[in-house]
């Protein structure tokens, strides 16, 4: 039967109407052929099909081919690596008409020119993994047919990858799949957020949902938390100050017991403790709580004001994956990993083993999982209490219909299927052994480039305790051995100022391994191709100062993580040939900065304040270069630059300062100024040591301190009264090149 026998014959009026030429007849059936067909005919789909694989080949097209200009194309992005300008964005409006669909999916793919790489082998600055074809799939049917995840009635079968994702992922941690359960939610921020609201509910009761938080309720986690702790807790409006951060130890795993007296200490300020957090797993350190022994706390100590014990939440987006080796039968080792490689696997696994002692644990399928963003899932111990905690009454518009009807007790009122479909796809794919292989490769892949920094005296891992997926390393001058000198920052007060220098080298290494990626400027011929790496500003502070509080005097590290699949030995060569070059063209530009005026140096700060396109690749501040060359390579001018009272002086102003000096050796033991005399030079050190220091009533030494080589002396008595403040004598031979005290103030003044 046709459309016009459906309608009656006496609806004549009707069968006008719907015939009728109206404008916007004709441009409707112009916008159905933009959308997917609803019919399965042959032809119909044909637009969307051909526009959707002509997408994908264009971007196709703007990957990097293995063999560029005679060398291997190690580009971390696709396209070029032109910046992007924000500048305009906000001038874009609305179109007037129709725009042809082709036009559209031309400029969409074009926002792609310059994106990272993810599944690049030189492509490792964080825990950001390529997604899985399987992935990708999943998550691009979702995008025809648009599935809710709110109810069963919106989401029908795709609702079961939700259900079966959670029973997947609870028998990988040892739970019963009938009684735990969970969601997709929005990353980990969504599952930490999830667990902090029922952690409250738990606590303080139904009723706080109705009323409110009325308590000063305290969350617990380690300092090596994600930041999403104060996050979370601000947004939630429990408020940031009732974060309290429990200490660490060197392997910035939480201290047991400065967990314990902080629990007592909530208790006895009457302040209810709603949530603990287990960190398992963090992104630079791979730090993994004892879980198993803060459930022992939780259920020893009974919580303030008579409240229910807290939540155990464990943030394992990271650490999670590592129970894959379940199973592993680590004697026959059937992947044939190497000794070292294995009994890495073994120990990550068994410190991630005890995770079943959770409440809720979350966990990211889109960083360790292989699954595109965003696709994590928040996981519960005990699902119909959590689902009974949070439940609401029916909306009016909404039906329960089906068995399945997550908006009962979500925060989302829209939930894509896309996560589900994703996620669900990742873990049938890979499996046990898919997991196994993966992880192992990762951790192969780490011990190689470890080697390879152990074997470079200027280069030294700064985590070869965590062995996650992060290698973190510092780089140092030529002529300075990183591993000593490293465990001399580490341990030693006294290269405090030191640690703040090389810090900056760090930095500035990073960014121009940045700059050189991405900077069509910042090319250097013979290294087109250097990797896409990162740096933390945090990774951990030294042992002499575990309560440091400045950034500035935290570990600095570059870092690299061999995410992709296509990573191997050959990336992690090519990573440090690049960070070592990379560290010579900064102590290069250093040096000619320092040759600068000091106007211009300022003007290079001052710019570097400002986040433009001149200076996308980082805030370079100056590093003086008595950290960064062999003082025996220091020229006189050089090392005075380098001394606070002359570093702003120009070179002409320097010649000044030499024509009103002389050189003069003295032996050791000779007593070279004297308390109380008039003060009229200044010393600067060209070898030898000497000692400063004041004697008692008796005429015993009290040593103040010991300047050696490259540093001044007597320069402070100029600025007080021009008296001699204590003794200085030498207890080496030494060479002095002495200034006069009158031309030294002068200049130092101006």
């Amino acid at each position: 039967m046709s459309r016009k026998e459906i309608i009656s014959k006496n609806d004549s009026e009707l069968i006008n109407y719907v015939t009728n030429s109206a404008k916007w007849r004709n441009l409707i059936k112009e916008i159905q052929t933009v959308f997917p067909s609803p019919w399965k005919e042959a032809g119909e789909d044909q637009i969307f099909e051909n526009t959707f694989l002509s997408a994908v080949k264009q971007l196709d097209n703007m990957k990097h081919p293995r063999i560029y200009k005679e060398q291997k194309a190690w580009q971390g992005y696709v396209g070029d690596p032109s910046l992007p300008d924000y500048s305009k964005c906000r001038d874009v409006k609305l179109g007037k008409n129709i725009s042809p669909l082709n036009e559209v999916i031309k400029e969409l793919v074009d926002f792609f020119n310059g994106m990272p790489n993810w599944n690049h082998p030189q492509t490792m600055c964080n825990v950001v993994p390529p997604p899985n074809i399987a992935s990708i799939i999943g998550s691009t049917l979702c995008q025809i047919f648009s599935p809710n995840i709110l109810e069963g009635e919106y989401s029908w079968n795709v609702a079961k990858t939700e259900i079966e994702s959670g029973a997947m992922l609870s028998d990988l941690i040892g739970w019963d799949p009938y009684e735990s359960g969970g969601l997709y939610t929005f990353g980990g921020t969504g599952c930490y957020f999830y667990g902090l609201k029922l952690a409250l509910t738990s606590v303080f009761g139904k009723e706080s949902r109705f009323k409110g938080i009325r308590e000063d309720g305290q969350i617990l986690v380690s300092r090596s938390g994600h930041y999403i702790k104060q996050n979370c807790s601000d947004w939630i409006g429990l408020g940031m100050d009732n974060v309290r951060e429990i200490p660490v130890d060197e392997h910035n795993r939480m201290d047991i017991d400065a967990l314990k007296e902080e629990m007592v200490n909530c208790r006895r300020e009457k302040k209810p403790i709603v949530m603990i957090v287990c960190t398992m797993g963090t992104t630079d350190a791979f730090a993994i709580d004892p879980i198993q022994d803060v459930r022992k706390l939780i259920n020893k100590y009974k919580n303030a004001n008579g409240c229910p014990k807290p939540l155990l939440y464990a943030d394992a987006v990271i650490g999670w994956s590592t129970l894959a080796f379940k199973n592993y039968d680590f004697k026959k080792n059937p992947l044939n990993f190497s000794k070292k490689a294995l009994k890495i696997l073994e120990y990550n696994y068994k410190q991630m083993e005890p995770l079943y002692h959770a409440d809720a644990i979350g966990i990211d399928l889109h960083k360790t999982g292989w699954a595109p963003y965003l696709c994590s899932f928040f996981l519960v111990k005990d699902y119909k209490r959590f689902k009974d905690l949070l439940g609401r009454p029916l909306p009016a518009y909404l039906q329960d219909r089906t068995p399945y009807n997550p908006f009962q007790f979500t925060l989302e009122t829209s939930r894509t299927g896309s996560s589900a479909m994703a996620g669900w796809a990742t873990l049938k794919l890979f499996g046990y052994e898919g997991y196994q292989t993966i992880l192992g490769r990762i951790i192969e892949t780490q011990i190689f480039l470890r080697e390879l920094l152990k074997n470079d005296k200027n280069l030294v891992c700064v985590n070869p305790d965590n062995h996650g997926f992060v290698t973190l390393f510092r780089v140092y001058p030529k002529h300075i051995n990183a591993e000593r000198q490293f465990e001399r920052e580490l341990y030693n007060p006294d290269s405090r100022e030191e640690l703040k220098e090389y810090n900056l080298l760090q930095q500035r290494v990073a960014n121009k391994l940045f700059a050189m990626l991405r900077d069509p400027n910042q090319k250097v011929s013979g290294w087109e191709n250097p990797p896409y790496t990162s740096f933390t500003a945090g990774y951990r502070t030294p042992e002499y100062a575990p309560d440091e509080k400045d950034n500035k005097y935290f570990i600095y590290a570059l870092k690299a993580f061999p995410m992709s699949p296509n990573s191997n030995e050959l990336s992690m060569q090519i990573v440090r040939n690049y960070v070592l070059k990379a560290r010579d063209l900064v102590i290069e530009e250093l040096i000619k900065e320092c040759g600068s005026e000091q106007e211009g140096i300022q003007e290079l700060k001052k710019k570097s304040d400002v986040r433009t396109t001149e200076n996308w690749f980082g805030d370079n501040e100056y590093i003086p270069l008595k950290y960064l060359i062999s003082s025996e390579k220091l020229s006189i001018e050089d090392t005075l630059k380098n001394i606070p009272f002359c570093s702003h002086l120009t070179y002409e102003q320097i010649k000044d300062l030499l024509n009103n000096s002389k050189k003069e050796r003295i032996e050791s033991g000779v007593i070279v100024c004297d308390e109380g005399e008039k003060a009229d030079k200044v010393y600067l050190i060209l070898s030898g040591k000497v000692k400063v220091y004041n004697t008692d009533k008796v005429g015993n030494e009290i040593e103040l301190a010991l300047i050696e080589k490259g540093n001044i002396f007597g320069e402070m008595a100029l600025f007080d009264k021009g008296v001699r403040s204590a003794c200085v004598k030498t207890i080496e031979n030494c060479e002095f090149l002495i200034f006069n005290g009158a031309k030294f103030l002068e200049l130092a003044l101006s």
